[in-house]
């Protein structure tokens, strides 16, 4: 790496003034004027690389730069038995200190591919050495060919690694068009074969500027044991379908069909729901297992900033980790649950819409001590189901409502405690809610459950107080 500074100085300006009449009326005056101008630039020297077998041939060393020449490579299942990419790990960024600009560059994988290497957990790309930056790939799966076990397109492990600036379009699972109606992986009624966008684990991890498309039943990005995570400025679209038209398959033999729409849930799909065909957007589970040593550890720390996320199951769902959890200027819209935040996590200027399901979902009971603010915004979306607006239950949560809408929309309410809506929720939650502050600052009506107490509400829409030793106001909206 090289390192550039420039500096400008101006040392001297000397102005005299002389009165010529009389050599003793002279007048000096010196101003010195001394202007420094250092700017540091840091200038990343790459070396060119011009095939993938050369590229193959840099993934294990130390301290270099790395340019593929632009270009769009195409991998398949030839090129497992030719022995260009023998391992269902592909490829393996093992080195430290290094950089990779794939500026121009094209990955694309046949799904056929993942089929090539039984019944494996199959990762595309993956970071496992220390301090890599890896930026602008754009990866394309083509097919609708599925893993036998499963498969993730990167897994962002190691210390201080940074992905920037990819662009990822999923595919390859099974089945798909469902979402997660029939199962996931432990409990299903139809088996299914994911594929996931970015797994992260390690430490202090970062993730940059990357847009995913996805259209296979996975997650987006997902957080398994890993500490110190940044998400940052990225953007991820997920497909949605109705229950209408998953019911319209009958006697067509489909999957669905096969099962006679059982759900997993344990009672059978109904018209009138609309459901994300990929599982969430952004989500932190509590642990994971080490890249290493494959011991299981707590994730812990997780920032997610200036994100988006369409039409995925949630949002930003991050309340399983420990530690500092932030969501800031983050948007979900379509989604299922748009944000939670758990315990002790932190929402700020966020917005999202509850179309599809609530805005915010409380999924613990304990869940205490966060801070929230949110803004309902239009999207455009019809909606659909029989969810809440916003769900809020545990303790000692403070949130801060408000909204962009002209008006509120009719038959939809802010539960505190209560009975969970939803078609998944059908069996029954009713969580506990305990000095619980919401500022609603929307015309949407309260009701306080049976089981909320102590909570304190002020709102714009009409209250329904349930509860016991609840502080109630309605306020005059803007």
């Amino acid at each position: 790496m090289k390192k550039i500074t420039r500096l400008l100085s101006l040392v001297l300006i000397c102005f005299t003034i002389i009165n010529c009449s009389s050599p003793d009326n002279v007048k000096e005056e010196e101003i010195e004027i001394i202007i420094e101008e250092e700017e540091e630039v840091d200038i990343i020297e790459y070396t060119t690389v011009n095939t993938i077998t050369d590229f193959i041939a840099t993934l294990r060393q130390n301290d270099i730069n790395i340019k593929l020449a632009p270009g769009t490579y195409k991998f398949g299942p030839d090129d497992v038995t030719s022995g260009l990419i023998p391992n269902h790990e592909m490829f393996v960024f093992r080195g430290n200190d290094t950089n990779y600009d794939f500026t121009g560059v094209t990955f694309e994988f046949d799904t056929e591919l993942l089929r090539s290497y039984g019944s494996e957990d199959i990762v595309q790309i993956r970071l496992y050495g220390n301090n890599i930056t890896v930026k602008n790939l754009t990866m394309i799966d083509t097919g609708d060919a599925y893993p036998l076990y499963r498969a993730t397109n990167i897994n962002l492990d190691g210390l201080d690694n940074t992905i920037e600036g990819f662009n990822l379009t999923t595919r390859g699972s099974y089945p798909y068009g469902y979402g997660d109606i029939f199962g996931k992986g432990g409990t299903y009624v139809i088996k299914h074969f994911k594929h996931s966008s970015i797994l992260i684990r390690g430490e202090r991890n970062h993730l940059k500027d990357c847009t995913i498309t996805q259209k296979s039943y996975g997650h987006g990005i997902f957080v398994q044991g890993g500490i110190d995570t940044v998400i940052e400025g990225c953007e991820l679209y997920g497909e949605v379908r109705t229950s209408n038209d998953m019911l319209a398959e009958e006697g067509t033999g489909s999957p669905a069909d096969n099962v006679n729409f059982m759900s997993v849930w344990g009672y059978k799909l109904t018209a009138g729901h609309m459901f994300s065909l990929q599982e969430d957007g952004i989500r932190a589970y509590n642990t994971g297992n080490h890249y290493i040593t494959g011991e299981s550890i707590n994730t812990s720390g997780i920032k997610v900033i200036d994100c988006k996320v369409n039409k995925f199951r949630s949002g930003v769902t991050i309340g399983w980790a420990d530690g500092e959890k932030l969501i800031q200027n983050c948007e979900a819209t379509g989604t299922e649950t748009a944000f939670w935040v758990g315990s002790s996590g932190t929402i700020r200027d966020s917005r999202g819409d509850f179309a599809y399901g609530a805005l915010y979902g409380t999924d613990r009971d304990n869940d205490g001590d966060s801070q929230i603010e949110l803004t309902i915004i239009d999207s455009g979306y019809e909606k659909h189901g029989s969810h809440q607006a916003l769900y809020l239950g545990g303790k000692n949560q403070r949130i801060t409502l408000n909204t962009t809408e002209n008006q509120p929309q009719d038959n939809i309410d802010i539960a505190i405690s209560g009975v969970k809506g939803g078609f998944r929720f059908l069996d029954g939650i009713n969580y506990d809610a305990l000095s619980v502050t919401l500022i609603n600052n929307t015309g949407y009506n309260v009701i306080l459950g049976e089981k909320s107490a102590g909570c304190v509400v002020q709102s714009c829409g009409t209250i329904t107080d349930n509860g016991s030793s609840n502080s109630v106001t309605e306020i005059k909206c803007d």
